[in-house]
């Protein structure tokens, strides 16, 4: 969408030649298109995906809103009803949250909640080009989701240790029928970490799984030039990917940000047009201060935080979940 509607046509056209086997997501070429519910069929398993972002660095296209999937509740509630009776399970692509920011932002968590409750299985969340925590996500009405707030980078050049630290979500999709009813269980979800290396010398771009990456590939990376000597290491690396995943994310109960709109300044803008603070979120940096807990100490480093998973779920809808 930053260089107009030429390049999203292109981009269209690209998969859909090329690549036609591809399910896309996101774009669309035509009203048709963006209200069609995209299905694929694995081992007897019908899965739709909807893909939404909560807007784009210059607002979209000037009458062809059909052209990009935004976040907005009318049209998302619709697309899941109508994925829930076309589809066994939903998995729900967020392009949301605060860059950089390791822990999930008010406006993802009010999302996941209400997510939850429409019925949607999985959602996995981009944007902040940074980690952030996943779990089990549950409420006293028997509805649940697994939610992978931020999956971080792909493949970037990005300039710090945690933009260079991505994460590969799994977990498997069990699909039981009885007595004609079908039932959808999300298990073993899990996030393993990955490493983008880039080094423009040797034209080498591309993803190691960090139980594969070295300490040689790491002294070579190209983010070397950008940051201070010894921080991009293997043992740093890891030391992030388990200070991330210890972080209890605390669920959201509000609903105020469900109705907002994001402009091209980020700031989210309400029915009337006002800006709508954010009193609500915190920063990574401030979850740890207020439990006092030092991360750069040897105590919290040497910790095993990625063992497994805690679910204490409660009937108000809160969670703890600890990785």
């Amino acid at each position: 969408d930053d260089f107009g509607e030429g390049f999203l046509t292109d981009t269209l056209n690209f998969w859909k030649t090329k690549y036609p086997d591809v399910t896309l997501l996101g774009i669309h070429d035509s009203q048709e298109d963006a209200d069609t519910v995209k299905i694929r069929e694995v081992n007897g398993i019908k899965i739709a995906f909807l893909d939404y972002t909560y807007g784009t660095n210059v607002g979209g296209i000037e009458g062809k809103d059909y052209m990009i999937d935004m976040i907005r509740k009318d049209k998302i509630t619709a697309m899941i009803q109508k994925a829930k009776q076309q589809a066994d399970c939903i998995i729900f692509v967020a392009h949301w949250g605060t860059e950089d920011e390791t822990m999930p932002n008010e406006y993802e968590k009010q999302w996941a909640a209400y997510l939850m409750e429409q019925g949607v299985n999985v959602i996995i969340g981009g944007h902040p080009h940074v980690l952030q925590p996943y779990g089990r996500l549950t409420d006293d009405k028997g509805n649940e989701t697994v939610v992978f707030y931020s999956l971080g980078n792909f493949v970037s050049t990005q300039q710090k240790l945690e933009e260079l630290l991505g994460g590969m979500a799994k977990f498997t999709i069990q699909k039981t029928v009885q007595d004609g009813k079908t039932s959808i269980e999300i298990l073993t979800p899990t996030v393993e970490p990955l490493v983008m290396h880039y080094n423009s010398d040797a034209g080498e771009f591309g993803p190691y799984m960090l139980s594969d990456y070295t300490e040689e590939l790491a002294s070579q990376n190209g983010v070397q030039s950008y940051i201070g000597s010894g921080v991009f290491t293997l043992d740093n690396l890891k030391k992030k990917f388990n200070e991330i995943m210890s972080m209890n994310v605390t669920p959201s109960t509000g609903t105020n940000l469900l109705d907002v709109t994001i402009d091209t300044d980020l700031n989210m803008i309400d029915a009337s047009g006002n800006v709508v603070e954010d009193t609500d979120s915190i920063t990574a940096e401030k979850h740890y201060a207020d439990k006092g807990i030092d991360i750069t100490s040897e105590d919290f480093n040497s910790a095993d935080n990625n063992s497994g998973s805690t679910d204490d779920s409660s009937d108000d809808g809160s969670y703890d979940d600890s990785y």
